[in-house]
């Protein structure tokens, strides 16, 4: 039996089982009435339950068959993931290989921009990206940074540098991976409890921007490799009983 709010609690069991294998794909869920009284709600909420899951990519309707488990990792998408991150501390190893494979993606829109600055070293206004930076100095001199301040931070400098290089769809789809990972406390504090290590690579970033000097921007980027594989041994760590 659910309690609290039973939409958002069924939703989530019925996810996490899904994540887990425990329903796999192409399963048939059970019908509406048999989810109704094993839940203990009325069939509306179960309804509900259902549409989420569907809107986020776990379930979807076949005639005939009515409602069966999708392939998540072939059609999941930003919501299959703030799910998936939501059940990090249920799922260590899926959490560490998902944010692995964000943090990989984010290194992709780096080496993009860096790419971008070197053919026209002109076109980048770096005095937003400055000005963020600075930001996060100040907020790396307060005892103690919160995480999620942390991760705002550092999400804000990345929105100012991609703006400034005209890329609309690149800062949507930061935006939204970014967001991701808000969802998930364990993830941010293995990621964002040190302020310092994101104000050195990113004033190393944005000093490569103002003098044009890429290879400057590389070797950063390079630092930054390094830094995943910390970070990714701090989340095993934390997650890891």
């Amino acid at each position: 039996m659910v309690t609290g709010n039973a939409v958002d609690g069924i939703t989530e069991r019925i996810a996490l089982q899904i994540a887990s294998g425990q329903l796999k794909t192409g399963d048939p869920l059970p019908s509406i009435r048999k989810l109704a009284e094993q839940y203990h709600v009325s069939p509306g909420k179960i309804q509900q339950a259902l549409g989420r899951l569907h809107a986020a990519g776990f379930v979807r309707p076949r005639h005939g068959v009515g409602v069966i488990v999708c392939d998540i990792q072939l059609y999941g998408g930003v919501e299959t993931w703030r799910y998936l991150l939501r059940f990090s501390s249920k799922l260590p190893d899926l959490a560490i290989h998902n944010v692995r494979e964000i943090l990989e993606t984010l290194h992709l829109f780096y080496q993009a921009a860096l790419m971008k600055i070197a053919n026209d070293p002109g076109a980048v206004d770096a005095a937003p990206a400055r000005r963020a930076v600075n930001q996060l100095r100040l907020l790396a001199a307060t005892e103690p940074a919160r995480p999620a301040d942390v991760h705002d931070s550092v999400l804000h400098i990345l929105r100012t540098i991609h703006a400034s290089l005209g890329a609309g769809i690149v800062q949507g789809l930061l935006n939204t991976l970014g967001g991701t990972l808000a969802d998930a406390p364990e993830i941010l504090e293995s990621l964002y409890s040190d302020p310092t290590e994101h104000l050195y690579f990113w004033d190393q970033v944005v000093t490569s921007i103002e003098t044009g000097d890429v290879e400057l921007g590389q070797r950063a980027l390079d630092l930054l490799q390094d830094w995943h594989t910390q970070a990714l041994d701090r989340l095993r760590t934390h997650l890891t009983p």
